[in-house]
């Protein structure tokens, strides 16, 4: 079997965070923070089932052994990446510091989102499930996303619960997270406009049901 070790400079939460630094358009004071809200460990998308200290960690065994030989090895585009992200320190320092701004983020806890305001990118990450949640609601074939809802439960059952226990999650979660901060509904709304309250609502009270009657 082939082995691929330059994945750890092209893939993952690390490579995504280097991507932001890189390119992004608000500063790693920031973006680490977002990063810490999505990590967890029972993560839906396995992707993001990381620990800010396991990220801290890599990072700093990245750095004691970084060679530019090694280097050299990784694709050309996540190799300007990296560049670009350092700047004009050196690859090690930019990986250590990166690692202690995980560990700080870690250390805090999540950021209020009056402090660190919701991304897109965060919205993807986390609740990708709810971003069309009408594309098959006004077709012309429903009237309402509440029955083109239950016709989508109805068409997948018995094997709907792989979808709507994650989006139920995300609803749940974008639901609450809307009626605790207001920053964060504010950005909702613009990031996610088809993921309305009422909408959300409708999706958390059919999904009950359906899983409920169905699957009790």
């Amino acid at each position: 079997m082939a082995l691929h070790p330059e994945g750890m400079f092209t893939g993952g939460p690390l490579a995504h965070l280097v991507g932001l630094a890189a390119g992004g358009p608000d500063p790693l004071e920031w973006e680490v923070p977002r990063l810490k809200r999505v990590l967890r460990l029972n993560h839906w998308d396995a992707a993001w089932r990381e620990a800010p200290q396991t990220l801290a960690s890599q990072l700093d065994y990245l750095s004691t052994a970084f060679s530019e030989e090694f280097f050299a090895t990784c694709p050309e585009p996540a190799r300007r990446t990296w560049r670009a992200a350092a700047g004009a320190k050196s690859l090690p320092v930019f990986m250590t510091e990166l690692a202690m701004l995980l560990r700080l983020a870690d250390r805090e806890g999540d950021a209020r989102y009056e402090d660190v305001p919701l991304a897109a990118w965060e919205v993807r990450a986390r609740f990708p499930l709810l971003l069309s949640l009408d594309d098959w609601a006004y077709d012309g074939e429903f009237s309402s996303y509440e029955e083109s809802l239950k016709a989508f439960v109805e068409a997948e059952h018995p094997f709907c619960s792989y979808e709507l226990i994650p989006r139920l999650t995300q609803a749940l979660e974008a639901r609450t997270l809307c009626a605790d901060s207001p920053a964060f509904a504010a950005s909702f709304r613009v990031l996610a406009p088809t993921a309305t309250p009422e909408t959300l609502d409708v999706l958390v009270r059919t999904t009950f049901t359906h899983l409920t009657e169905h699957h009790g």
